[in-house]
């Protein structure tokens, strides 16, 4: 099983009632903190949610698709212990290709952690580890913000740093909400890792009780000769109150 780097769930949560009129490009220096502060502010009041999930995996050969496993599924993203920023991803089966699921079955490609951790944004004390690059798309409308490793960066706090992760974000100009992300990492380390080699998640509004707010709505991932592909799609949002423990999901991948 794949998974995408545990970095906490953050900025998932952008109220809508917060647009403004558009602003001009601002300046790499003074964007950047208002990501951080943001990510902080909203982790910090993101609720345990539920919703459900509709799951297309995929195993392929030169581009045509060899088995494909539908999945419906309820997810549930709950904080682990009050006052931690830390959530746990835990899934409920509910029908795999139209039918009850069985004991075990096999899930051609499956990533685990990719709601909660598409974002990032968390470790603002590893910022100087990284070159940003901030560019307007569709007349201003769009902020497009590219992120990548500094080479050959002497700083200690920086050896971890994977050295081929790459990382795309766009940004609606008007309100500061992310509309979409994706990072890449090496072929290296999607080996020696098991990080996921290309994930990408758009986000949009979602209802959830009387609120709106700005949540996924669709994930991708897949594998570096693109063999492996998983699709995602979020709906039906609810405050999570727990009532039973439903045990992370824990399937084989692959034909074995």
């Amino acid at each position: 099983m794949l998974k995408i780097a545990p970095i906490s769930m953050m900025l998932l949560l952008l109220p809508l009632g917060s647009v403004q009129a558009q602003q001009p490009v601002p300046a790499i220096e003074k964007l950047l903190p208002q990501i951080y502060d943001n990510a902080r502010e909203y982790l910090a009041k993101l609720p345990s949610l539920s919703c459900n999930e509709s799951i297309t995996s995929q195993a392929l050969k030169k581009g045509k698709v060899q088995k494909e496993v539908k999945i419906e599924s309820v997810l549930r993203e709950v904080r682990e212990t009050t006052g931690s920023n830390n959530f746990s991803e835990k899934h409920q089966f509910m029908s795999v290709d139209g039918h009850p699921p069985p004991p075990k079955f096999n899930i051609p490609f499956f990533v685990q952690g990719g709601f909660a951790n598409a974002l990032g944004f968390q470790n603002q004390d590893k910022i100087d580890c990284y070159d940003f690059q901030l560019a307007s798309q569709e007349s201003g409308k769009t902020l497009k913000l590219d992120i990548a490793p500094k080479p050959n960066n002497p700083d200690p706090a920086c050896h971890q740093t994977l050295k081929d992760y790459r990382k795309t974000v766009l940004i609606e100009a008007a309100s500061g909400r992310i509309i979409y992300v994706e990072r890449t990492v090496s072929p290296e380390d999607f080996k020696l890792h098991h990080e996921v080699f290309f994930a990408s998640m758009e986000y949009g509004p979602q209802k959830m009780g009387d609120e709106t707010l700005w949540l996924p709505i669709r994930m991708t991932a897949h594998d570096p000769k693109n063999e492996g592909q998983m699709i995602v799609t979020y709906s039906n949002y609810h405050r999570y109150a727990a009532s039973s423990t439903i045990l992370p999901a824990d399937l084989p991948v692959g034909d074995k």
